[in-house]
């Protein structure tokens, strides 16, 4: 079974969250670095794994690299000890297209105020 966390540190791990949110948005790969532990692990399906701080943010700037448009709106958040819920909006526009809204879900575990995992399916 799992440590108890306070209500400070349940709020704590929700907000390293959101920040991850803002921080795809807004941020570096400096910033992006910094919330994410060493050897997090981002999976989008079963076949799509991510290993390594260094290579999620390669990922991410890949996909920045990538769309002339992203943007990651957080619709719904839920908190549950070290793993946070999320219900995501992603905003998206390749150079050629319009901007596409796709809808999509997300887990992320929190260890030592890092996002350690990272999981997103898309809708």
């Amino acid at each position: 079974m799992g440590q108890y966390l306070t209500a400070i540190e349940q709020l704590e791990i929700e907000l390293i969250v959101r920040d991850f949110a803002t921080t795809l948005n807004e941020g570096g790969d400096h910033e992006i670095h910094a919330l994410l532990t060493d050897d997090v692990v981002y999976r989008a399906s079963l076949r799509q794994c991510v290993t390594g701080r260094s290579a999620v943010v390669a990922m991410v700037r890949n996909i920045r690299s990538t769309f002339t448009e992203h943007r990651t709106e957080l619709l719904e958040v839920a908190a549950a000890g070290r793993v946070v819920l999320t219900e995501l909006s992603l905003h998206l526009a390749l150079p050629t297209m319009k901007p596409q809204t796709v809808m999509s879900f997300a887990s992320f575990r929190v260890e030592q105020n890092r996002i350690s995992a990272w999981h997103q399916l898309h809708a």
